[in-house]
């Protein structure tokens, strides 16, 4: 299957960022190998642009730490549901996350 590149951008107040999700590229859910964000002073997020299976759906969760007691949480502190898309050619996945485990 062909691979096509996504952008991948969260907004936080948080000092570090990782992503961790259902492909090879984002970790097969494996927190150990969840990719760190880079920070972009110009838009004010953290992002990483990967090659992802196009037409796949793909999941991802947000982490403080390469580790799941450090992943986001609801305004509660409830789990909240996997970050889900289809990845197409060009997309560009923004999401705020501002509360987490740790």
């Amino acid at each position: 299957m062909a691979n096509t590149k996504v952008t991948i951008k969260v907004v936080s107040k948080a000092s570090k960022l990782f992503i961790v999700g259902s492909t090879k590229n984002l970790g097969e859910w494996d927190a150990k190998k969840a990719v760190e964000l880079e920070y972009c002073d110009k838009c004010g997020a953290f992002f990483t642009d990967k090659m992802l299976p196009a037409g796949e759906v793909v999941e991802f969760k947000v982490l403080t730490a390469k580790d799941w007691a450090n992943v986001e949480k609801g305004a509660y502190g409830e789990e909240v549901s996997n970050h889900s898309f289809v990845a197409t050619k060009g997309l560009e996945v923004v999401v705020e996350v501002n509360n987490f485990a740790n």
